[in-house]
């Protein structure tokens, strides 16, 4: 965590049917493709092909976004973070899976993984605690130390995208085989068709076989939401861990490795775990993204 005082969905052109809170997530037919995603097509690659294609899109080069947050109050405006054309075939391949899943299954209502809240043991560690609390939930054991230098984290914070590739979804596909980790863009004011997909990708992961959590990467500006206990008045730049849903999607639920970290001094003000609306935590995620 980095903290200064002060299209429809990048991986794919997906759209999920929302007619109100506790609404079923039901896949529909693709929308129109946005200015940074390929148009859904037949071609998506399949079986091995799709296997290789999600193998290595975390780790090609990728335009450089820090979570430096810099002299900027605001996020206002600001685009979603481009991604490289691996990760745009991956994302879509991974739309496509769950668009497949979400067909024939009937997710429950409410469901969350076991919680794993760390605390970050430095205050712009929490790229490396997300990162250990979503392994621990795949029962794969990793020290913060170890998962930034396999982040390359900074005292900036962890970067979003690199010349070495995309590190969270990068070092969770490192250490664990349950699931090929992508990275979903997202621009500072997503659309009701970008909340749906995050829905949806929420839904799948968490629900599907023993679920997977996905990765939220917050950036909050003064007079925009923020998380549960976060200063109302700072700018944060923020990884953490996204554990479980309720309403069928419409709540998100997750922990936040600020919760007991010795070297932030608002940390007592953060519960381990908290819930938000899943519309309030999109545009928490807005200029920035997910991982899922």
């Amino acid at each position: 965590m980095i903290v200064v005082t002060l299209v429809v969905g990048t991986t794919g052109a997906l759209v999920t049917s929302i007619t109100g809170a506790g609404a079923a997530i039901r896949p529909s037919r693709p929308a129109g493709p946005a200015s940074t995603a390929r148009p859904a097509s037949a071609d998506v690659p399949a079986g091995p092909a799709a296997a290789r294609v999600l193998k290595v899109a975390a780790t090609g080069p990728a335009p450089l976004v820090t979570d430096a947050v810099g002299q900027r109050r605001s996020k206002h405006g600001l685009a979603a973070p481009r991604l490289s054309a691996a990760m745009l075939l991956a994302g879509q391949i991974r739309q496509a899976q769950a668009r497949a899943y979400l067909r024939h299954a009937q997710p429950p209502a409410a469901r969350d993984l076991t919680g794993t809240q760390r605390a970050q043991i430095r205050d712009y560690f929490c790229g490396p605690a997300a990162v250990t609390e979503m392994l621990a939930q795949l029962n794969v054991v990793l020290h913060q130390q170890a998962a930034a230098r396999d982040l390359g984290t900074k005292p900036a914070g962890t970067d979003w995208s690199n010349a070495h590739g995309y590190p969270v979804p990068r070092v969770l596909n490192a250490h664990q085989t349950r699931n090929k980790y992508v990275a979903v863009a997202l621009p500072w004011s997503p659309a009701p068709a970008q909340i749906g997909i995050f829905r949806m990708d929420l839904v799948s992961d968490i629900s599907r076989g023993p679920g997977v959590p996905l990765a939220g990467n917050g950036y909050e500006v003064p007079g925009g939401p923020h998380l549960v206990g976060h200063p109302a008045g700072q700018t944060i730049m923020h990884w953490f861990d996204i554990r479980g849903y309720s309403q069928a999607g419409a709540v998100t639920d997750y922990e936040d490795s600020v919760h007991g970290a010795p070297s932030i001094g608002w940390s007592a003000a953060v519960p381990a775990y908290s819930s938000l609306p899943t519309v309030t935590m999109v545009y928490i995620l807005g200029a920035r993204g997910y991982v899922w």
